[in-house]
């Protein structure tokens, strides 16, 4: 074990163990070799006196391997009393994918450095601090605690959540995403508190001292400028008021509006769904430049089914959600659960529901530089709803116990996969419509061309302008 230079002594004081030792060993791997680092730990012998474990008892703190840090994250103030004890809840190893851009270290100081440049500082705490997730994180670690089986989590560059045995993997950019929405919301509570503490100073402890102080909402304001601002606000409210008067005046009538001015009610019919399919391409757009998960995509689709319903030549109706084509074992295994089931007519429709960022093709070419195959997100995405097919006609007699499935047939269930958008380079672009339309018993649909659908949909619900046709008379 190579560790770094340290005064011999028996006895450390409370400075000198805050500042630990670390040395490293070099182990043979199936990819070569791979560094451990251990952190120097002590035993309190009184109030201001501390031992030094041998070095063979020293924490594994982490491991370093190319492409990957491994870490074993544990508090190391020995002041408190949960020194040495696991930083991060159940979860006592995180994996962390990084690109290596230097040689492995030689050297305990080497690895501390090489850790602390790899790991990206707005996740994860420094060597010294006893790595692990940073404090913005720990309501991600602490809601890992309702899987107590959970031992560890592996952070890469891409891929979706998921969970295998007592792994979860969850990629870099959702986790960065969980701390600036805890940074976020921890923003707002503190302002909040900080609004509520200034009004019952001002309100209750200062009230004869700055009577002209009021509040608007939970914001301390001058009462002199108060007055084009509430009148403002009093204007706003009144024409609020009047369009939902008139709206109930509509609702009210529509029976007599439908008698006596048909064409007009129909017009206004029109104008709304022109008005709601402007509002929906605009949510639509809004999403897409975003990077949400599946499951936001899924709940959009639910609240918004005439969209899904644009891929199918027949009307649909959607029969479940999160469906299982295989129920489980008694222990849990073996479920396959589905994202949409739709029936058409009496046939099923099986939709698999990816996120725009679903990459469809490979990066690199197949053997020239015009053809490139599918990406694995693609085809396991396609494999997957083609295995829930086969397992809805394997277990249909189960199926028919449910009233929704007694009429149907399951022997030509469609199957649907929306992901993705389609390519922009030329040789990807064409290769990826040669292998869709390979596909017979799948249908992939990207998510900018359901959008496509909607705006020319707008574009036909829209009426076009009278010509200006000449005067003959």
């Amino acid at each position: 074990m190579e560790g770094t230079q340290q005064t011999l002594q028996d006895t450390w004081n409370g400075e000198d163990v805050l500042e630990p030792s670390f040395s490293i060993i070099r182990r043979p791997v199936e990819a070569g070799f791979c560094i451990d680092l251990y952190l120097q730990v002590f035993d309190k012998i009184s109030s201001d006196k501390w031992q030094s474990l041998p070095e063979d008892r020293w924490h594994r703190l982490a491991t370093i391997e190319p492409g990957w840090i491994t870490m074993y994250p544990i508090y190391t103030n020995p002041h408190t009393q949960r020194y040495r004890s696991p930083k991060n809840g159940n979860v006592g190893c995180i994996l962390y994918s990084h690109q290596p851009t230097h040689d492995l270290p030689d050297t305990p100081e080497d690895a501390v450095l090489y850790i602390d440049v790899s790991l990206p500082r707005k996740l994860f705490d420094p060597c010294e601090e006893g790595l692990g997730l940073v404090k913005q994180l720990t309501p991600l670690w602490r809601g890992l605690r309702f899987a107590p089986s959970l031992k560890t989590l592996v952070i890469s560059d891409d891929g979706d959540t998921s969970i295998t045995d007592d792994v979860v993997f969850v990629s870099e950019a959702r986790v960065d995403e969980c701390r600036r929405t805890c940074m976020r919301i921890t923003r707002a509570r503190k302002k909040s508190e900080t609004s509520a503490q200034m009004h019952w100073v001002l309100s209750q402890v200062f009230p004869t001292l700055m009577p002209n102080v009021v509040f608007e909402g939970s914001r301390p304001v001058l009462a002199s400028d108060t007055t084009p601002r509430r009148v403002s606000n009093q204007v706003a409210q009144a024409a609020v008021r009047a369009r939902r008067h008139q709206l109930r005046e509509v609702k009210v009538g529509v029976e007599m509006l439908a008698k006596e001015a048909p064409r007009e009610l129909f017009e206004l019919h029109a104008e709304i769904e022109r008005v709601t399919l402007a509002v929906m391409i605009e949510k639509f757009e809004s999403m897409l430049s975003q990077n949400l998960s599946e499951g936001h995509w899924q709940h959009f689709f639910e609240a918004n089914l005439f969209i899904l319903a644009m891929v199918f030549a027949r009307p649909v109706a959607l029969l479940h959600t999160q469906f299982h084509a295989q129920g489980s074992t008694i222990n849990g295994a073996g479920a396959h659960i589905g994202d949409l089931l739709f029936s058409q007519g009496r046939e099923l429709a099986i939709v698999e529901i990816k996120k725009p960022s679903t990459p469809l093709m490979q990066s690199r070419p197949y053997r020239n530089q015009d053809v490139f195959g599918p990406n694995l997100q693609l085809s396991g995405a396609i494999t997957q709803v083609l295995y829930q097919q086969g397992l809805m006609r394997a277990n249909w007699l189960s199926h028919l116990r449910d009233p929704t499935m007694r009429d149907l047939n399951p022997d030509t269930a469609r199957c649907v996969v929306i992901a993705g958008t389609k390519p922009t380079e030329e040789g990807r672009r064409r290769s990826f419509e040669i292998f869709r339309n390979a596909c017979k018993d799948v249908e992939v649909v990207t998510f900018d061309e359901l959008l496509g659908k909607l705006r020319m949909l707008a574009e036909h619900l829209t009426p076009a302008a009278p010509a200006d046709l000449p005067d003959t008379f």
